[in-house]
């Protein structure tokens, strides 16, 4: 027997998830009411708290994640790279030319460490969490695709709301717009997660991680 969801409680799920949990998150860390250093542990239950809320939606079945082609789609990765490279190297050289490629110079070891787990331990509990979540769970709530897909990245942007500042907002919601459309239009889980990862991998090599860096995620 399938229980259809209220969607006085979808709802209530999405802005306690999105909303209000980001925005506590971040006002507990502003007043030092919570160590930085918990917040992995916030990131790893709310991980599993998004996996128990899939497994409780009858429209998902986690066979959907498996990729139809094992084949990437590249052209869509290399335009995202160079535009999105392009734009970054400007953004350090015009702000603080001196950090450019600083991570991988300055340490290297632990550069190659953040490039490997940053996949697997934060890309993907991320896809899961911001996309694979919100659509098969919420995207009924939105009439529109257009509002969900503008609305579920507003929510990506809010999930950084903890390393207080703009910068680290405005562009994950531009990255967002991208990822979701790759994994909600394009229909690719997997494109969308590698276009993250490709993102993620210019941020720290370039040399804005200091923008995305709380001692957290």
């Amino acid at each position: 027997m399938v229980i259809k969801i209220g969607p006085v409680i979808l709802w209530t799920e999405l802005c306690c998830l999105y909303l209000i949990g980001p925005i506590g998150l971040t006002a507990l860390l502003r007043f030092e009411l919570l160590n930085i250093s918990k917040v992995p542990l916030v990131f790893f239950a709310l991980f599993i708290l998004s996996i128990l809320l899939l497994a409780k939606t009858p429209s998902f079945k986690w066979r959907s994640l498996l990729p139809s082609s094992w084949r990437p789609e590249w052209r869509i990765v290399v335009v995202f790279l160079l535009i999105g490279a392009t734009f970054m190297i400007s953004i350090i050289q015009l702000t603080n030319p001196n950090h450019f490629f600083g991570f991988p110079r300055r340490a290297p070891e632990i550069y190659l460490i953040v490039m490997s787990l940053y996949p697997i331990l934060s890309v993907i509990p991320q896809g899961i969490i911001y996309r694979v979540l919100f659509f098969k769970r919420y995207g009924e709530l939105f009439s529109d695709i257009r509002i969900a897909l503008l609305i579920s990245s507003i929510a990506f942007s809010f999930a950084h709301l903890l390393f207080q500042n703009l910068f680290a907002v405005c562009l994950t919601f531009f990255g967002a717009l991208v990822f979701n459309w790759a994994h909600h239009v394009r229909g690719s889980f997997w494109t969308a997660n590698l276009l993250h990862v490709v993102g993620g991998w210019c941020i720290w090599t370039i040399g804005l991680g200091e923008y995305f860096y709380h001692g957290a995620i």
